[in-house]
């Protein structure tokens, strides 16, 4: 199975170099007390501590399963043909097409020539 790391860190949530939180808990209409705010922080830094487990955790992995053969990286020209097949109004989209221009590569018919090879 072809993907990147970013791909593979997505599916399992953990996509972000850094948790997500306290995205819930910014917000207090009356503030905190002084015993639960240290009560946050301390929540916070465990919760930061978990997910920066897990996600090196999955890195890892994923490293290893690159090794084992398990899965495969996708190269650069890749990645951008796929981003070029993305929706026309994103800019990220545009500028894949234009890259792809620029270096002489079909991005329509790339796709359907890479699925015949493999059948």
């Amino acid at each position: 199975m072809k993907t990147t790391l970013n791909e593979y860190l997505g599916k399992l949530g953990l996509s972000s170099p850094v948790s997500d939180y306290m995205m819930d808990k910014i917000r207090i209409p009356h503030g905190n007390t002084l015993r639960q705010q240290k009560q946050l922080e301390k929540e916070v830094l465990r919760s930061n501590y978990e997910y920066s487990k897990k996600r090196y955790a999955a890195i890892a992995e994923y490293n290893e399963k690159i090794a084992s053969g398990e899965f495969i990286e996708k190269t650069n020209i890749e990645q951008m043909i796929e981003t070029a097949n993305g929706h026309p109004d994103r800019e990220s989209t545009q500028a894949a097409r234009r890259r792809c221009a620029k270096k002489g590569i079909d991005w329509r018919a790339y796709e359907r020539q890479h699925e015949k090879q493999t059948d």
